[in-house]
């Protein structure tokens, strides 16, 4: 890190005692003075925060005016840091390293199995593990799970999520957990797309169902069992391309535990299942001596242990 110039830390400084002698702090306005300084606009903070955005630029303007100073540049393309914000940006962050410390404290010495747990996981787990985390629920009744769905690797150390479930081959060095199994995945196609194109037999009538590549023929596709078939559209979400196969546009390459659930699809032959994808458990080393989190992140090991023939690729539809 550079070294902060003389003149800035006594604005630095200057800020700090504006802040003290005016009760300049309020925790919910520097969050939402944050949101703003890392997103670049008003819209883009306020789903962050999950506001609407006529909160966020009213809760800003307030504040400027409370204060007699000037956060941002009201841009056309945004909002840019204005100087006296990019002072008290540097105060702010600090002041929510130590939040953000002292809540994950607190929750970690936490022995109660009470209180809230938000968990990140991608939507492709979502009905495979909903029963569970109901189940969960059910168990201990005074815990709520708050399930925030996106392929993110939210920010634990700053609490946007208490434990995350995510695929990754490198899971973040400073959270700690574990794996909890290495997915398999295998090419599908729907009941109707056999019986109209026979891929068995007519392999160049075969199309796969595209990722987000531009070209034509990538690797994936060369290193099949179809190298020749063309791809037809593009869907970068393992949802969509489920629901693409299900719908009879093409081949798709699917993990195991999605795609063998569905009674209308079927693997194309040969119809092996190959590993593909770890998926982890993961929270912050404050959080982890938590009941409710410990609980948690047991009951769903447990979960995954008894579905592993199904995410290992054992379980096909049979024909």
């Amino acid at each position: 890190m550079h070294p902060i110039g003389a003149k800035k830390r006594h604005n630095i400084l200057k800020l700090n005692r504006k802040i003290e002698n005016k009760s300049f702090m309020d925790w919910d306005d520097l969050k939402i003075f944050l949101a703003v300084a890392r997103q670049g606009s008003v819209r883009s903070a306020a789903a962050k925060l999950g506001v609407h955005h006529s909160t966020v630029s009213r809760r800003i303007e307030a504040f400027e005016r409370k204060h007699q100073v000037k956060l941002f540049d009201r841009l056309p393309s945004g909002y840019a840091i204005a100087t006296t914000g990019a002072e008290l940006l540097t105060v702010a962050i600090e002041i929510e390293d130590k939040v953000n410390e002292i809540e994950r404290h607190i929750l970690g010495k936490d022995k109660r199995l009470t209180g809230n747990i938000r968990l990140t996981m991608p939507d492709g787990l979502i009905n495979l593990l909903m029963p569970d985390l109901v189940a969960f629920m059910n168990q201990y009744s005074e815990v709520e799970i708050e399930l925030i769905v996106s392929y993110e690797m939210f920010n634990i150390t700053k609490r946007e999520a208490d434990i995350a479930i995510r695929i990754t081959e490198n899971p973040p060095e400073h959270l700690i957990g574990h794996k909890l199994i290495r997915y398999a995945c295998s090419t599908y196609a729907s009941l109707e797309y056999f019986d109209r194109y026979d891929p068995i037999n007519n392999r160049d009538r075969v199309k796969w169902i595209g990722w987000d590549e531009t070209i034509s023929y990538p690797e994936w596709v060369r290193k099949s069992d179809f190298p020749n078939a063309a791809i037809r559209g593009r869907f970068n979400n393992s949802l969509a391309q489920l629901a693409a196969v299900k719908a009879g546009l093409g081949i798709a390459k699917l993990p195991c535990p999605i795609a063998d659930t569905e009674p209308s699809l079927r693997r194309v032959p040969p119809g092996i299942a190959e590993p593909c994808q770890d998926i982890w458990i993961l929270t912050h080393k404050d959080l982890a001596s938590s009941a409710r989190i410990k609980a948690f992140m047991s009951f769903i090991r447990k979960a995954f242990e008894a579905k592993k023939d199904l995410f290992e690729g054992r379980c096909p539809q049979k024909n």
